[in-house]
């Protein structure tokens, strides 16, 4: 049966939270409402899916992600958590306690891309382009309460990490070629929002058991948090991202994957909003897109939400983004997985 993330044990430790800070990075903050929203396509979905007890992550499938990242233990499956946002298999957006307040970063961030022979490169601060919620997340909000069950040395609890700069450099192939047997996701890392400088994060997180990120706790209203000193986005962050497309259009770009293949948003031809059975087991497909400029018919990827939100797997040999700094990958000691008995422990 799935645990319930209110009794979760102080274990808890998401694959979305930041180890390391930076002291006088943070911007001047002000606790009065949500991060600032730019034009949207429409007002986003009012549910999520997400996944059900069982679900592995072993191999490239529709409704999943297939990850090899260093130190995962063999047969990880992903357990769905008894949030009081999540009803069935729908995260209720309208429950959910979103991380709260305003962090307006003014003229800190810092982002370029360019192309040449050896491949597309991003280089910036990590900062994006937007507002983002309060992180250390505060005290008395909703949030709190989640954050502050989650150990991440050498702070007290996860609760006190706050958004800090550090060198974001990828580079990734201008033009990937397309693979018939997928890659597996092998960084935390799976893409970079060329449209606010700040990158996507694989969406696993483990406590006792492995989780969907946002089943399992809060994001800001942008869809991000930091996790060793990188703010990064889950689900598919349509609120902040500064192009949204129109609704009876092709959505634009967000992004690119790390195999160098776009990440487009929610909507394909005519506007039509897509789910995973629109898409292959790597959450993209072959259509005409713009591409450089130039209409051209490719693969790219989609987000929408519908686990994994993005990218599940890659059709391009990936290239691999360091997230930073040593860290846990969620799991509790640092120093590498946990034991494994098999099959995930559940909690009533």
């Amino acid at each position: 049966m799935p645990f319930n993330i209110n009794k979760m044990s102080a274990r808890l430790m998401v694959a979305a939270l930041v180890s390391l800070s930076s002291a006088g990075m943070l911007a001047a903050t002000k606790s009065d409402g949500g991060a600032k929203t730019t034009r949207q396509a429409d007002d986003g979905p009012a549910t999520f899916k997400t996944v059900p007890t069982g679900t592995t992550i072993n191999q490239p499938a529709r409704d999943t992600q297939y990850i090899c990242i260093t130190g995962l233990p063999p047969n990880v499956t992903l357990t769905k958590p008894d949030s009081p946002w999540v009803n069935g298999l729908d995260v209720v957006v309208d429950k959910m306690p979103f991380v709260e307040g305003t962090v307006d970063w003014g003229n800190i961030p810092k982002f370029k891309t360019w192309v040449d022979a050896s491949g597309r490169h991003f280089k910036g601060n990590g900062i994006p382009n937007h507002a983002t919620g309060i992180f250390p997340v505060q005290q008395g909000t909703a949030a709190y309460d989640y954050y502050s069950k989650a150990p991440a040395p050498p702070y007290s609890s996860a609760a006190e990490i706050p958004v800090a700069q550090y060198d974001l450099d990828i580079t990734v192939p201008a033009n990937p070629e397309y693979s018939e047997k997928p890659y597996c996701i092998n960084a935390l890392v799976t893409g970079i929002v060329t449209q606010t400088g700040a990158p996507w994060h694989a969406n696993i997180a483990f406590s006792d058991v492995w989780v969907d990120p946002i089943a399992g706790l809060p994001v800001d209203r942008c869809w991000g948090h930091p996790y060793n000193k990188q703010y990064h986005y889950h689900g598919y962050s349509w609120k902040c991202l500064p192009n949204q497309g129109g609704k009876s259009a092709h959505s634009p770009l967000y992004g690119y994957a790390m195999d160098g293949f776009g990440v487009y948003g929610p909507r394909g031809d005519h506007g039509k909003l897509l789910a995973n059975k629109d898409l292959d087991e790597c959450h993209g497909h072959v259509g005409k897109i713009l591409w450089d400029g130039a209409w051209k018919e490719m693969y790219h990827y989609h987000v929408n939400n519908e686990y994994p939100y993005g990218p599940g797997c890659y059709r391009g040999a990936p290239a691999k983004a360091d997230s930073g700094a040593s860290h846990s990958h969620g799991f509790p000691s640092g120093d590498g997985p946990p034991p494994v008995d098999g099959a995930p422990k559940h909690h009533d």
